[in-house]
């Protein structure tokens, strides 16, 4: 029995509690969008940090933008591999989600390339808060983006069998 599995049993069980039962319905039935939010919550620190380490580093050498884009790899790999296995429960081959989860982000990079000088020169605030912030816009649209298209194929569904399918 694999560590997910007791874990959903045993929120099972609480159910029938009056207190700790409506925590472990809410759990059970909005499970996906919490395991989007931490693992999403983990993603933003990374993509960010990466970018806020490399834009501190080679600010005085590179354009901020130029920098963003040299970033978004590093991000993008860690976000696709942690919402793969910890979200979605993928098992699709790689070749075929990739590319798609990959044009999520090419949009909110280009997104990102377009209103980050825009939002600079307009918001009162240091381009790192600015960053943080479209930041969490991003997550929020992500995440349908990735249920409904770079993940929809792949997905477990309850009371299907899965299918013994290479991961490549």
């Amino acid at each position: 029995m694999t560590l997910e599995t007791r874990i959903a049993a045993t929120l099972t069980g609480l159910s029938d509690r009056p207190v700790l039962g409506r925590c472990a319905r809410f759990s059970l039935r909005y499970r996906e969008q919490l395991l989007y939010l931490v693992v999403g919550g983990w993603n933003t620190l990374f993509g960010y940090g990466v970018w806020a380490l490399m834009q501190f580093l080679l600010q005085d050498y590179l354009y901020y933008l130029v920098i963003l884009v040299i970033s978004w790899p590093f991000a993008v790999t860690n976000a696709y591999l942690c919402y793969r296995h910890f979200v979605f429960h993928s098992k699709d081959k790689v070749w075929r989600e990739l590319p798609r989860f990959s044009l999520v982000y090419v949009i909110t990079l280009v997104a990102g390339l377009v209103m980050l000088p825009i939002l600079v020169h307009t918001l009162p605030y240091n381009l790192y808060v600015i960053q943080a912030l479209f930041t969490a816009v991003v997550v929020v649209l992500s995440y349908l983006s990735h249920k409904y298209f770079s993940f929809r194929d792949g997905r477990r569904r309850p009371g299907m069998e899965e299918p013994e399918r290479s991961r490549l």
